[in-house]
């Protein structure tokens, strides 16, 4: 997909219609190295804290930082929505790879398996046993 992105219109065609409007950025691998988050002064307790990026644009001169500010509570929210996850349950979004029979799964539906791994709960019953109802799922 990254030799198919467009800078100056990275949301992927066809795929979420609801941000349609939003202002959408890309960073490819060599810009992620510009991601960073931390307090936005000299880290008093209770300070706004700042996440920003450099995003993709065909020409380099035209490529302007982005700054965004989080307060102590949006920042609590998004360490809440991200704290359980794996970083490749972060990176895949909603769903995953089964860690049993390779199938994709959906994170809302998943079990964590011996090695803390999303799996089918199908998968799970069959490698390890459990309550036949949950074969169904």
């Amino acid at each position: 997909m990254t030799d198919t992105v467009d800078p100056e219109d990275p949301r992927p065609e066809g795929h979420y219609p609801r941000f349609r409007a939003n202002t959408w950025h890309y960073i490819p691998e060599d810009l992620a190295k510009t991601i960073s988050l931390g307090p936005g002064g000299d880290g008093e307790p209770g300070q706004d804290w700042v996440l920003s990026y450099t995003p993709e644009r065909r020409e380099e001169a035209d490529r302007e930082k982005v700054f965004v500010r989080l307060t102590p509570p949006a920042l609590e929210e998004l360490h809440v929505e991200t704290k359980d996850l794996s970083p490749d349950a972060r990176q895949a979004g909603h769903t995953a790879e089964c860690d049993l029979c390779g199938e994709s799964v959906p994170l809302e539906r998943a079990v964590p398996n011996k090695r803390e791994e999303p799996v089918h709960k199908r998968c799970y019953v069959d490698a390890y046993g459990g309550p036949p109802w949950m074969k169904g799922y």
